[in-house]
């Protein structure tokens, strides 16, 4: 009863927000115990009724068995072609174009897709979908593409309406502003280098790159000299993980996102942006090509890219600072995750060795070497332990040599600071979640809704008094803010 009471409150918030556009109507009923999809003609009224703005589960109690539910839309078609749709579900359902069947996939199951094809003319066209859930994992995935439209989910106005809602959420600009008066309190009138960090992001099969976007909004509030993508996109998630124009479109979503921005992105890739859905895996140089290289020619020949790879480095103009990214993903296949391969540590070296003297230098990459920054005391085999000890040894050589702020990094979803034999650590929380009991003491970690809250860290250095301050947007506030110098 709770948890019924707690989805028709949650129906009712969704009704209130799409009632000025409502685009899908939907109708939920309560338990429907059989293993296969219901004849809905005989089921009388729904237990649950409303609009959403989209072919989905969302707002849905994801704890909710064996029930079933209808979805009804309209798509308008603006020039005739041949339109192929693509349903996946766990578990059955049908599509209905204009009232004709053209998927059946019925019982209970994973995720199966199917596809289906049909010539659409100008106008509008009604789409129905019926689905059901028998036991345990439960999803519904609708996208459709013609020859001249890239697959989407729905049609474009629900992907631009939701844009524009995402983009004017009521909370960002007020945890902007908020950990822009501390960070001006602590700044003063010194020098800073400034940039958020984004990491993370975990966005296949959900909305949360859009935070990409709001980041971009506290680089303008905090005069950032550039912004940070640490990885972990979530292209190994599902379903990017089964459909490779899926991957594409969460790829072309993350960059629309960046592009907010007017400054230079630096990109480190995580352990979950390689999956290309279908098997395929992205290269580094495609990686390059998407995220790094189209800041390249604005930065003027301060951003300097590897041919191929995914590492090089920024130097900020007129501050003495430079700010070096790495791939901890080894040769970027499924090989072993986390690890610096000896080739970027011999570039590496090479970079560190010839810097101009009395320069600051930071390292900025996905995964943690310092033994607080991974999931558990016991998640590491012997292979990424020995190059973790290595990566350490490296930093740790050159501690007196140069101007070394530290090693910053994501990947862990937590926040700690260590120092190892001089080398400051420094991990940034970002937007994925961490169970309790796998946290290890002296990391931290601030628990909130994607929906509903930022979780950005914006890092501050004053090369001249040597200090480094990290102030939190969103989860957990100023008590995640952070100082240390090196």
């Amino acid at each position: 009863m709770i948890k019924r009471t707690i989805i028709a409150s949650l129906a009712v918030l969704m009704l209130a927000a799409c009632s000025q556009n409502p685009v899908v109507n939907y109708k939920l009923w309560y338990d429907w115990p059989e293993r296969y999809l219901p004849d809905f003609s005989t089921l009388g009224e729904p237990d649950l009724q409303g609009v959403k703005t989209n072919i989905d589960l969302e707002g849905i109690d994801d704890q909710l068995n064996h029930f079933c539910a209808q979805f009804d839309a309209t798509l308008k078609v603006r020039t005739e072609e041949e339109y192929t749709f693509v349903l996946t579900t766990d578990d059955g359902s049908r599509l209905y174009v204009d009232g004709e069947k053209l998927i059946d996939s019925d019982g209970a199951r994973g995720p199966i897709e199917e596809k289906a094809t049909k010539v659409l003319q100008k106008g509008k066209h009604s789409i129905r979908i019926e689905w059901f859930d028998f036991d345990k994992g439960q999803s519904i995935v609708f996208r459709y593409s013609t020859p001249t439209i890239h697959q989407r989910e729905f049609n474009d106005k629900v992907l631009v309406a939701e844009d524009k809602r995402t983009d004017k959420a009521p909370f960002v600009k007020p945890q902007v502003n908020e950990a822009a008066e501390r960070f001006q309190a602590w700044k003063g009138d010194d020098e800073a280098v400034v940039f958020p960090v984004i990491t993370d992001i975990h966005t296949a099969g959900r909305f949360s790159y859009k935070h990409i976007g709001h980041a971009a909004v506290a680089a303008k509030a905090f005069g950032a000299d550039f912004m940070a993508n640490l990885g972990d996109i979530g292209l190994n998630a599902y379903p990017a993980t089964v459909d490779s124009q899926y991957a594409q479109f969460i790829l072309d979503n993350v960059k629309a996102q960046m592009l907010k921005y007017d400054g230079i992105w630096v990109y480190a890739p995580g352990n979950h942006d390689w999956d290309g859905g279908e098997g395929k895996y992205l290269s580094e140089e495609y990686l390059s090509d998407f995220f790094q290289k189209p800041w390249e020619e604005k930065a003027g020949g301060n951003l300097h890219l590897t041919p191929g790879k995914t590492y090089g480095y920024l130097d900020i103009p007129g501050k003495n600072f430079r700010v070096i990214f790495l791939n901890s993903e080894a040769t970027g296949t499924q090989g072993y995750y986390y690890i610096y391969g000896d080739e970027q540590l011999e570039w590496l070296a090479s970079v560190l060795d010839s810097m101009p003297a009395g320069m600051h230098v930071l390292l900025l990459s996905h995964w943690m070497p310092h033994p607080l920054g991974v999931w558990n005391a016991t998640s590491l085999n012997p292979v990424r332990k020995e190059a973790s000890a290595k990566m350490m040894d490296f930093l740790s050589s050159y501690v007196g040599k140069v101007n070394l702020v530290g090693l910053f990094t994501g990947d862990t979803h937590v926040n700690f600071h260590e120092v190892a034999d001089g080398v400051n650590y420094y991990v940034s929380q970002g937007y994925g979640w961490v169970s309790p009991d796998l946290m290890m003491p002296g990391q931290k970690h601030a628990f909130f809704d994607y929906q509903e809250s930022l979780c950005i860290d914006v890092v501050a250095v004053k090369p001249a008094k040597r200090e480094v301050h990290t102030f939190r947007i969103g989860a957990g506030g100023a008590e995640y803010d952070y100082s240390f110098g090196y």
